[in-house]
């Protein structure tokens, strides 16, 4: 995990959390994707094999350690980390975790793909950043009550009705 620019602001911890749970929700996606699999369904044999790929991409991206041994896939890993900001990433996740939930619609799927929703979910919100951060910034600058309520000593105004 490097340090660049679309990590800055972003507490560590907040991200290790994040991607300890991308990696939980690819463990669950592809488990579950071997379940989805035993059906009599086309679209929902389709659907297990993307889950499992979908899965392996994902603890791929979110844990480079478990895919050391495939180089090219940590090179992968280290270009989506240096070039997909959080919200790029919610998106990808979001996006491709979807598709199953929609053509295949078991209990299965549903808690497989939605762990990965959750993921895509917890990377908009490291998009979204501090929530105090824009309250912070303007601190001191209430224009209205300074313009119309009080005078420049601080007093009230005395033209009010």
């Amino acid at each position: 995990m490097a340090d660049n620019g679309n990590n800055s602001g972003v507490p560590r911890g907040m991200r290790l959390i994040v991607r300890a749970w991308g990696a939980f929700s690819a463990l669950c996606c592809t488990a579950l994707g071997f379940f989805v699999m035993f059906t009599l369904s086309a679209s929902c044999f389709g659907m297990g094999l993307m889950m499992i790929i979908v899965g392996a991409f994902v603890m791929a991206f979110e844990v480079p350690a478990c895919c050391q041994y495939m180089g090219w896939m940590v090179t992968v890993s280290d270009w989506v980390e240096k070039h997909f900001k959080f919200w790029m990433r919610g998106v990808l996740y979001f996006l491709v975790a979807i598709v199953p939930i929609v053509m295949c619609l078991e209990v299965s799927t549903f808690i497989g793909c939605g762990a990965i929703v959750i993921t895509a979910a917890l990377y908009g919100v490291l998009a979204i950043g501090r929530k105090g951060a824009a309250a912070q910034d303007n601190k001191g600058q209430d224009v209205e009550m300074k313009t119309n309520l009080v005078d420049k000593q601080g007093n009230p105004s005395e033209g009010l009705p």
